[in-house]
């Protein structure tokens, strides 16, 4: 499952990020990393984006990029 799957609610934890080092140096630093929890926020319409919260880091991915981090759901949402 990829991020761009994940709903209002939910909470995943990251198990990789498809992306070069540059790409992924940059997430990292806004908690966007394996082992690292997500929860959406919020969906733009038509597929725009997701607004997340990256373990305290409020952040907003392209579609296109939420796809290429795997995710697994967890069972536990607060």
């Amino acid at each position: 499952m990829d991020l761009s799957q994940l709903r209002i609610g939910q909470i995943a934890e990251i198990e990789k990020v498809d992306a070069g080092p540059a790409l992924q140096g940059r997430l990292r630093a806004l908690n966007v990393s394996p082992g690292k929890r997500v929860r959406a926020l919020r969906l733009a319409p038509f597929g725009g984006g997701i607004m997340l919260d990256a373990e305290g880091v409020r952040l907003a991915l392209r579609m296109s990029l939420a796809k290429k981090i795997q995710i697994g759901l967890r069972e536990i949402e607060n």
